[in-house]
Order: structure tokens, then sequence, then C-alpha cells
């Protein structure tokens, strides 16, 4: 059994002074753990230009990596759309970052850098006693254009790859390394490209030019997902070989089984978490918005079977690490992949709250016409034995909501457009206005089907409960609970008292988001 560590995203050097923090948080992540490679699937950097001090605080970090680890292990590191573009978008493409990369580990044969061999862009790696075939894939080739995040995937290179595997040994699996994604990932995959902090006429441009030239083109899938996807998929699945696929790129851990048919190989694909950033749920700008944390994968596989798990750290106080997640266990049985259950205990987990409710209802808003405004009531109820100092929410809207009105214990605080950051009291009573907080109709709504109000349950509850007041909505509503650690949203079940739903979650856990939705009327 051989066990690797995916790394990916550490975007080295975007935040000088957030991210030490993070990095502690990796290290800490390593303490003790038992590696026999380590892989970086690209953004290493932030930014294509080589400045002062970036490549030297790379190799610190890895060194410290590495020492958590009881010293020197085999590394590949692999290029991304930000090491080879300005922060990850604009020309001009530059290769001399990796360049000096590949320069500083000269003297050590067993840290592989790549992306030197351009235009050929797969390469198999020499891994002595490893149980599965490994190519490097430099899908960030990317030399034309003014602006893009996307990357490639190239039949023929492909084709070169499989006439290579075609002598070796079937039984081997192979793994397939690169930075784009191979198929969209939760989360991201209808997220608007982020313009916080770039100057009014990018914003402009982004958010106005974008979407008039091109429907959804100012969706960060749109341009993201590597050029030649659906035809690399479909290559892979027949080089005679099980594949799995570890790449990342979207800043998000998740795992996927693609099956095979007539014949075709399985394709595990995983991706790993940003390891040094992270990543926002929506584009709110207080620290309680809901994120993903960074992560990293650990990967135990030998030639038959594959565990990958993810170790999450908060970006705020390193020492605390999040449960290992784990994202898939499969067995090999030829060329296919089976999933099957992990050995694991059961784990006690205590509740932070008894109760966490949101009480709202729907009335038609006085200040902005074809909307409604959303009144809030707030309970949160914390169990004695659980630690919690206060407990913040980032109240969202469609552009233009105001939180109004705002009652913290009777204390009245100021009003502020959404999203808007809110106190609410612990065993006490919270109160708000959320003015144009939804849509009524099909012709104010942009071109939105529905509409929607929620609640965030932070901590682990007991009990989460939102009791919705639809007022002069008619159409029939629906639920939904997402987890926002692993993204996956499903339907959820709901009860209702003449025009007054009631949505609930026992045992919630924490950073789960339950929704009401109603269609808009015409």
């Amino acid at each position: 059994m051989r066990r690797i560590a995916h790394l990916s995203d550490l975007h080295y050097g975007a935040d000088p002074e957030a991210q030490p923090k993070l990095y502690e948080g990796l290290l800490g992540a390593f303490e003790g753990q038992q590696v026999d490679l380590i892989v970086f699937t690209g953004d290493v950097f932030d930014t294509h230009e080589p400045g002062p001090g970036l490549v030297e605080g790379f190799l610190r970090l890895h060194a410290g990596l590495e020492s958590k680890l009881g010293g020197p292990k085999p590394t590949l590191i692999l290029p991304g759309n930000h090491d080879r573009r300005a922060e990850g978008v604009f020309s001009p493409y530059r290769e001399e970052l990796f360049d000096e990369l590949r320069r500083q580990f000269a003297s050590r044969p067993d840290v592989q850098v790549f992306g030197a061999n351009t235009p050929f862009l797969a390469q198999r790696v020499a891994l002595p006693d490893f149980p599965c075939d490994v190519v490097a894939y430099d899908s960030a080739h990317l030399p034309t254009g003014i602006a893009s995040a996307g990357g490639v995937i190239r039949q023929d290179d492909l084709l070169q790859v499989g006439s290579e595997l075609a002598s070796g040994d079937p039984e081997r699996p192979l793994l397939f390394l690169l930075h784009h994604h191979l198929i969209p990932t939760p989360v991201t995959d209808t997220s608007v490209i982020s313009t916080r902090g770039r100057p009014p006429i990018q914003k402009f441009l982004v958010g106005r030019v974008l979407p008039w030239l091109v429907s959804n083109g100012e969706r960060e899938e749109l341009t993201m997902t590597a050029l030649g996807a659906g035809s690399a998929l479909t290559t892979l699945q027949t080089l005679g070989r099980a594949v799995i696929v570890l790449h990342g790129h979207k800043h998000y851990a998740t795992a996927r089984l693609l099956k095979g048919l007539e014949g075709d190989a399985d394709l595990l694909i995983t991706s790993a978490g940003s390891a040094g950033l992270t990543q926002d749920w929506t584009d709110g700008e207080y620290p309680e918005a809901p994120k993903l944390w960074p992560s990293v994968n650990f990967i135990e596989l030998d030639g038959r079977r594959v565990d990958v798990v993810s170790q999450a750290w908060s970006p705020w106080q390193p020492q605390r690490r999040a449960s290992l997640r784990r994202l898939v266990s499969a067995q090999r049985e030829g060329l296919r992949w089976l999933e099957v259950a992990p050995d694991e205990g059961a784990r006690e987990v205590h509740s932070v709250l008894r109760l966490n409710e949101a009480t709202k209802q729907l009335v038609p808003s006085q200040a902005m016409l074809g909307r409604l405004d959303v009144v809030t009531q707030r309970r949160l109820a914390s169990h004695p034995r659980a630690w919690m100092d206060e407990y913040w929410e980032v109240v969202e809207g469609p552009a233009g909501a105001k939180v109004r009105e705002v009652l913290v214990d009777g204390v009245p605080r100021r009003d502020a457009p959404c999203p808007a950051r809110v106190k609410v009291a612990k065993d006490g009573a919270t109160s708000y206005r959320v003015e144009g907080g939804a849509f009524s109709n099909l012709a104010d709504a942009g071109g939105r089907a529905y509409s929607s109000v929620e609640l965030l349950n932070r901590s682990r509850a007991d009990l989460a409960r939102l009791v919705v007041d639809l007022g002069p909505v008619q159409s029939t509503p629906f639920a939904s609970v997402t987890n926002l650690t692993t993204g996956r949203e499903r339907p959820w079940p709901l009860s209702r008292e003449g025009n007054v739903i009631t949505v609930t979650h026992e045992h919630c856990p924490a950073r789960t988001l339950l929704k009401l939705y109603w269609p808009l009327a015409r």
C-alpha cells in the first residue's frame, strides 16, 4: 500500500499577510502522516511573475512538509493556469517561473517539475516500486488569447501515452495527473467570475459586457474547463487500464466515478481543494460568509484498492482541523472500480446548539416594486456544555435588497445593504426585515424562475428549523438541504399548515443550508 499527499492550488504569494496562517494549518495537517509521494496539481503560485522570494518561499514550505513527514519525499509538481498567466487569466503566457522552480530542484532527482516539454503535454513518470503507471499532463499550455483560465487536453498526446502503455501490465491502474477538471465540480460550476477588489472598468466588462456578448459569459465554468475534456474522458476509458484522475483548479475536494461501457474502463476522478486559499460559497465579503476551508487529500492505494480522504483546517485557527472526510473507497476488478464501505468506527459528535430557528414572513414590499420583504425572527438556543462566544450570520438577498429594522435583544442596529452581517443573540431574540429580499413575479426577476429564502446552520444543532409564512405567494413550494462541505444539495421534505411551511432537520450538521423555493408567478 502506497500513500499520496495530493495538494493543489497553493496560490503561493496571493496574500502574504493571511497565507502564513493557512500554511501553518497545512503543515499541521502533515504532522504524524505517513506519505510515500507528494503531488502538486498546479497553481503552485498565484501569478506567473517570478517575483522576489517567491520560489524560495515555496522551497521553504516544501521543506517544511518533508520535515513533518520525517525527511525527503518523492514529489511531482505540475503547472496550472496561475503559474503561466497573470492572476491565472491574463496574457502574456510565460513559462519562466516554472523553469526557475525546476532549476532550484536540479539537485533533487526525486522532485520532478513538469511543464518543460511543450508543446508535447503528456509525460510518463518513472516511480520505481509504485503500484500503478503514472502520467503527468500539462493542461495549462494555453499560449494564445488575451484572457482565459481554461486549459487544453489534446487527443494526440493521450494516444501517444496509450501506445506506450499498451506493452505494459494491464493489471496496473493508470494514475493520471493534471490541473484542470474534466467534469464540472459542485459549488463553483455556476458561480459568477469574482471581481471583488478589481477596478470599476473590469467589473463593468465582466458583469455587463461579457454576458451581453456571450450568454453566461460572466460565469466561471464557461472558460474554466479544459478544452477537449469530453474526448479525453472517452480516450482514457479506452487505454485498457482502470484509471484514477487527480486534479485541482476548482478549489473543491470531491470524487466522481465515471463508469465505462462496452468493455471500456472506469474512471475514478478526484479533485483536491485549495491548500492555500479559502473558497467563498457566495461572493460575500464577511468572514462569517460560508467558505470552503483549505484542505489536502490523502490517498492510499495498491494495485487493487484506493481510499481517498480530505483533511481540512480552519483558516482562522490553524490548529483546529476538521474531521477527515472520506471522498471515496473503491476496489478494482479488472477495468472496474467498485465502491466499498470504509472500515470506520462510529464517532460521537456533540451539538453546539439545541435549536437554530428562523421564522420568516413574506409581505409585499412598499419600497421595491416586484419584490417581497422578508420579515425574520431568529431563535438560537445553545447547549450549556458547548462553548460559543458569538453567533453571526450573513443575510443574502437579490441586488438592491437591504436589511432594516434590526433588533438584537431589543437593541437596534444599523441598516445595511445585502449581503449584510447580522449578530444573532444567543438564547435571546433577534429580528430584522430584508427589504426586497425576494422576487414576487417573473417579469421583475431578471430571467429567474424561482425565488427562495434560507437558513444557514453554521454550528451543529439538535434541531434546525425554517418556518415560512408565504403570505401572498400562491404557488407550490419545495425545499432542499445543502451540505456546504460536500456541495450536495438534495430535495427535503416539508410540512404545511395553510400558507405556513416548515422545513426541519434534526441532528443538523454544521455548515448545512435549509432552503425553501417557490415558482414565480407570471
